[in-house]
């Protein structure tokens, strides 16, 4: 009997989640959210971002063991500069199932990201103009909707090189780190002949890729794999690493033998104060020159990198 008892306790708390709530400054909310996912596996089935702070749902009894996992992620934020407080991590709201399954579509909504590129989640429609480029996409167990300021940077400097005709339409492209493969897919709608490698770490973003790129028509021309960086053989026209500062730093050398000569490196998910420091290490030894920063229109405090090896 009590076995019994015990069963329909733990099913019933399996009907309900959840909130946890992550404090953090505005201008800060989305990167954590994506630090977030990237570290905390409870965290994966989606956030929100809301003003002042990320929230994600668990289950009650895994509860406990989230809470510090989040907190052991700000503190090693907190570590490399991040504003964040471990401490003011805290349970929110229970909701039942049906409550928390719909809850975040409050606050997702067709965004435009460039000129061209919009994002379009599966419940709403949209009437495109004859140059939008549609990306439909929901929020999920990678993080990557584009409406983090990191992206966005790497999709507008792409769209700048579409419309100055600066990089003629790359035979292939490497996304580095492809989360949800927003970029992925993002540049094989640009270029309509163009193959692209994406590679991650995380067999959830491989699956939310491939998922992804399926339902925007390309998946035939994105290979998606978790091959590791130093086992990527081919060189590319064109790179693209939206990926924390401290990582990228590890990765120069091999991030620049992907590179072909003349080829174009986009780099994000760098804060403000980190990026020129990390530009300058790039460019020792000259193998790829600063071609230009940009820093965000929405949140200043991220910037973007774009560099160019040498003939």
């Amino acid at each position: 009997m009590c076995l019994q008892t015990t069963e329909v306790l733990v099913n019933e708390a399996e009907q309900e989640w959840i909130e946890v709530v992550v404090p953090a400054k505005v201008a800060l909310a989305d990167g954590l959210a994506a630090q977030l996912v990237s570290a905390v596996p409870a965290a994966r089935g989606g956030v929100q971002v809301r003003k002042g702070h990320v929230v994600f749902w668990v289950h009650p009894p895994k509860l406990e063991t989230t809470l510090a996992d989040v907190r052991a992620c700000l503190r090693d934020l907190a570590e490399q500069g991040w504003l964040v407080d471990a401490d003011k991590v805290r349970a929110g709201n229970l909701a039942p199932e049906e409550d928390w399954r719909d809850a975040w579509k409050k606050f997702f909504h067709t965004t435009r990201l460039t000129r061209q590129i919009l994002v379009v989640p599966s419940w709403e429609s949209h009437e495109p103009l004859a140059t939008d480029i549609p990306i439909h996409l929901d929020p999920g167990q990678a993080f990557g909707t584009g409406a983090h300021a990191s992206t966005q940077l790497v999709l507008e400097t792409m769209q700048d090189l579409v419309d100055s005709g600066a990089l003629p339409a790359p035979e292939t492209v490497f996304d580095l780190g492809t989360g949800s493969g927003i970029l992925a897919i993002a540049a094989a709608k640009y270029w309509p002949l163009t193959h692209i490698t994406a590679t991650d770490i995380d067999p959830l973003s491989i699956e939310a890729t491939r998922e992804n790129a399926n339902a925007n028509g390309v998946g035939d021309r994105i290979e998606v794999s978790t091959t590791d960086l130093a086992n990527v053989k081919p060189r590319f026209p064109l790179v693209l690493a939206n990926i924390q500062a401290h990582i990228l730093r590890g990765l120069r050398d091999d991030l620049l033998e992907r590179l072909l000569p003349g080829g174009t490196l986009l780099l994000s998910g760098i804060l403000t104060a980190q990026i020129r420091p990390l530009v300058d290490f790039y460019c020792e030894g000259a193998v790829v020159e600063l071609v230009s920063i940009r820093e965000s229109k929405l949140n200043s405090e991220w910037s973007s990198a774009h560099l160019r090896r040498g003939d």
